[in-house]
């Protein structure tokens, strides 16, 4: 058999990949020639979310000139609400969960683990859709060159993004801040810094303009850089998540210097569990090396791809609780078809028009958690906490 020529090879299977590719992203953004957000919340659902009954909601219509929701022809109820009317209704109710800028600091949380295939990019992106359905802003900071992340939020990475639209201006110093790099999503309440396969192309570059330093000092100041320039455009927002490569290279390096907070998905078998241990050993010498007083709020493995059909897996879960302690969520992200279902056509459970309402309650109780974690860091919401029995 004769031998393959590699750049023959590598141009055949990339045209029709990047083909099938393109065609997912259409499906994920059909009828529309850009992805919108199609979902729209029952009257009832909206009360809930809002905080005030249905007969509360359709009075305040009117008082804040929105426009009555559109009725079902066969029973002549009402559609639904969507999210930016959920949102009016919050605004006009003071029900919207925003920290307080007198007292509250933006949080930065970063998805990080060096194990690829452990729900790394899909924690990132559920959790955000999550967050922005319960009111808050949140700003998603793409730096995994796979890209998976902003391809989810409707972007064909490389096609659409260019090393100019991410976080590599700003690296190189091009930039004052990461503002130029913020865009608008189709989701309401989510802006994105995109991410494309020239960040991985950067890590060269980067390595040897650090390498070119003067001295120690400001080699690992540079390690600071996304730091400050998310502080640049933080002010905005309430939440910021970011997707981290999965390895520890000169831009994840980056992005744990830059967190205020770790969520490391892992799932419950032991080649997880043995890789998660080596990130926490390698991420302990790189802060050993580079910033020995840096904080964290916390830092907690979310258990994902929970399968319950295996007992191995319930009891490798007990292994984690007694490993990690309180450095672990409680609640499981299970193995779900549904999620994976919408992965594969670039959306999500939480913006599908007639979602899975058992998914959602399942990704819920997990997201809960982690937004309770966050609520603990602001002063202002200390008395809802109190309230709802939350220490």
């Amino acid at each position: 058999m004769p031998a393959i020529t590699a750049l023959d090879k590598l141009q055949t299977i990339l045209a029709a990949s990047e083909s099938f590719l393109q065609k997912m992203h259409e499906l994920g953004a059909e009828p529309h020639q850009r992805k919108t957000f199609q979902r729209l919340f029952s009257p009832g659902e909206a009360a809930e979310m809002v905080g005030r009954d249905r007969t509360t909601l359709a009075r305040a219509e009117s008082e804040i000139g929105m426009a009555a929701p559109a009725r079902n022809p066969g029973n002549n109820r009402r559609v639904g609400y969507t999210l930016e009317q959920v949102q009016a209704f919050r605004t006009h109710f003071g029900t919207l969960p925003w920290r307080d800028p007198a007292t509250d600091a933006p949080l930065v949380l970063a998805c990080q683990n060096f194990k690829g295939g452990v729900g790394k990019s899909t924690t990132c992106v559920n959790l955000a859709h999550y967050l922005a359905l319960k009111g808050y802003r949140v700003l998603v900071v793409d730096t995994d060159s796979q890209a998976t992340t902003t391809s989810m939020f409707g972007y064909v990475p490389d096609a659409e993004i260019t090393a100019d639209d991410t976080i590599l201006p700003y690296l190189a110093s091009e930039q004052p801040s990461l503002a130029y790099a913020v865009r608008k999503t189709y989701f309401p309440g989510i802006d994105l810094i995109p991410a494309c396969l020239a960040l991985y192309e950067a890590e060269i570059a980067i390595v040897m303009r650090v390498g070119a330093q003067a001295s120690r000092e400001q080699r690992i100041a540079f390690f600071s850089e996304l730091r400050y320039g998310i502080e640049t455009v933080a002010q905005n927002y309430d939440l910021i998540l970011i997707d981290s490569p999965p390895a520890l290279g000169m831009i994840s390096i980056n992005v744990l210097l830059a967190a205020d907070a770790l969520v490391v998905p892992s799932a419950a078998r032991m080649f997880d569990f043995s890789s998660t241990v080596q990130f926490f050993r390698m991420v302990h010498a790189y802060i050993g090396q580079l910033d020995p007083t840096k904080t964290y709020r916390w830092i907690s493995v979310l258990t994902s791809l929970f399968d319950r059909r295996y007992e191995s897996q319930k009891q490798f879960f007990e292994v984690m609780r007694a490993c990690f302690g309180d450095s672990v969520f409680q609640r499981v992200f299970f193995h779900s078809s549904a999620v994976i279902n919408a992965a594969a056509q670039f959306t999500t459970p939480y913006e599908q028009p007639k979602p899975d309402r058992a998914v959602l309650k399942m990704m819920d109780n997990v997201f809960e958690e982690i937004e309770l974690a966050v609520l603990r860091e602001w002063p202002s919401k200390a008395a809802e906490l109190t309230q709802r029995a939350i220490a």
